[in-house]
């Protein structure tokens, strides 16, 4: 299972501290690859990308 790091509504609107949430969540979940999904589009905060990977490996 890949992905479930929602793109529009967690990556573009919310920051760094929901995304955490949201990796834990999948990570929680059994996600076995943490990403977001489909498309990232090029506004997306690169610190919410950079949470993404900090998040996978203190995990």
């Amino acid at each position: 299972l890949a992905g479930n790091i929602n793109n529009p509504q967690v990556l573009m609107q919310q920051g760094p501290e929901e995304v955490r949430v949201e990796v834990q969540r999948a990570i929680d979940a059994g996600v076995d690859i943490i990403a977001p999904e489909c498309a990232v589009p090029l506004q997306t905060p690169v610190n919410n990308l950079k949470t993404i990977v900090e998040v996978c490996r203190e995990s």
